[in-house]
């Protein structure tokens, strides 16, 4: 591989997108990613590590990564994010352990013989994505690199080059407007309204009204009778509060995707008047829970979040946190007035939080009651599950697949020449 001039038309490459829920991994002009992992790491004290190797470099932890190392029960591991409060990258030790983990364990391939195409945050900086390069070359010896943004990737996952991304993913729902195949940066507007608030807000409604949630290693069904299950809790005694928590979420982010509804309309307090039907959920241990209004005010925060938020116990938002139609109208109204005709009649939605029945309808809805008058809202999604959930991915296989792309990769020479800023020109 390493004969290979970047800048020709064939290429090796590899499209990674670390999103703060998922990674997603594979090759370049494939239709969806080969390996989706959990982001998530699990981290062992040096004294949890048994005695074993930590690492080549004699790191002080030794990592996990993945769903069965998530999955199983370990003594006294950790369980965190490489993403920072500001949902940029935090641990580089940890980010380094992903990408790893993605290439070497789920794909199977040696990096030193693949460019790499990188999704990045689209309000990353400039500092983080020198980092991310210096990861690439430094660590993984790649021979060449491309960083894009993940909604001009969204975008061009929609065939589209101008358009207005509404991208609900884990920890934040991002909205930007890209013009011509570059994001505006200005434009970039950020809303905590997203998939692990309504996670949290599933495991409020379950705590204050049911049964508080068990993480499914607390507990083991057994069979007692032809049909009947006896619950038989497990010692959970040196199990880290993070991994129990991480677990706890599991569980509540299926009762969220298995239950939460989009109202058609604005909910008011007081509607319960108003009877919606009654659903059942079970839990993992068996136990049922009974869910009607419960549902849709947990979607409902991305609408009213103020107003909900009350609605479960425990749950918190900054006083001047904007609903997700408020912080979409930011965005176009940061773009020059020649531009927002085609930011509203190009909306695309994309994220798995955008997966909750009605969503596209209802935030369509409520851009159009927002928007100037004579503004025509037009938002589209993709109808297939995976199209919307893996947007960013597909928009880079995409891209890195185009004949007339391959003379844009970053290569290693070029890095050993210029540095990592090189970067930002490379990578606008």
């Amino acid at each position: 591989m390493t004969s290979n001039v970047y800048g020709g038309d064939e290429v090796n490459a590899l499209v990674l997108d670390l999103g703060t829920c998922c990674c997603r991994a594979g090759y370049s002009g494939d239709d969806t990613p080969k390996a989706v992992f959990p982001t998530m790491v699990g981290v062992h004290s040096k004294a949890a590590a048994n005695g074993k190797n930590v690492d080549e470099a004699g790191a002080s932890r030794k990592l996990s990564v993945g769903y069965q190392a998530l999955s199983a029960k370990q003594l006294g591991m950790e369980v965190m994010s490489p993403f920072g409060p500001d949902d940029l990258y935090g641990d580089w030790e940890l980010v380094d352990a992903v990408y790893n983990h993605a290439l070497r364990d789920r794909l199977g391939v040696r990096p030193e013989e693949y460019a790499l195409m990188l999704a990045e945050p689209t309000h990353n900086s400039r500092a983080s994505r020198e980092r991310l390069v210096e990861l690439v070359f430094e660590t993984f010896q790649a021979p060449a690199l491309f960083v894009a943004k993940s909604a001009m990737l969204t975008a061009f996952a929609t065939a589209r080059q101008t358009a207005l991304v509404v991208d609900a993913g884990y920890r934040a729902t991002t909205a930007a407007a890209v013009q011509d195949g570059y994001v505006l940066r200005k434009s970039v507007t950020r809303t905590p309204l997203a998939g692990q608030l309504l996670n949290h807000a599933a495991q409020a409604v379950a705590d204050a009204k049911y049964t508080p949630l068990r993480p499914r290693c607390a507990f083991k069904r057994q069979e007692t009778k032809p049909g009947e299950f006896q619950v038989v809790p497990q010692d959970m005694g040196g199990v880290a509060n993070s991994f129990r928590m991480y677990h706890i979420e599991q569980v509540a982010s299926d009762m969220k995707e298995g239950v939460c509804r989009t109202s058609e309309t604005r909910l008011f307090e007081a509607e319960g008047a108003n009877p919606v039907p009654t659903v059942v959920y079970e839990l993992p241990d068996g136990q049922e829970l009974y869910l009607g209004q419960e549902r849709f005010r947990m979607a409902e925060l991305f609408f009213q979040p103020r107003v909900f938020i009350n609605h479960f116990p425990g749950l918190t938002l900054s006083p001047d946190v904007r609903s997700v139609p408020e912080s979409v109208i930011d965005t176009v109204s940061k773009c020059d007035v020649d531009l927002r005709k085609d930011m509203y009649s190009g909306a695309i939605l994309a994220g798995g939080s955008s997966l909750i029945p009605g969503f596209k309808e209802r935030l369509e809805k409520e851009l159009s009651e927002l928007s100037p008058p004579g503004a025509r809202v037009k938002m589209v999604a993709a109808a297939n599950q995976a199209e919307r959930r893996f947007s960013t991915w597909i928009g880079g296989s995409i891209l890195s697949s185009l004949g007339s792309f391959q003379q844009l990769w970053m290569s290693k020479k070029d890095y050993a020449e210029h540095g990592a800023p090189l970067i930002n020109r490379k990578c606008p």
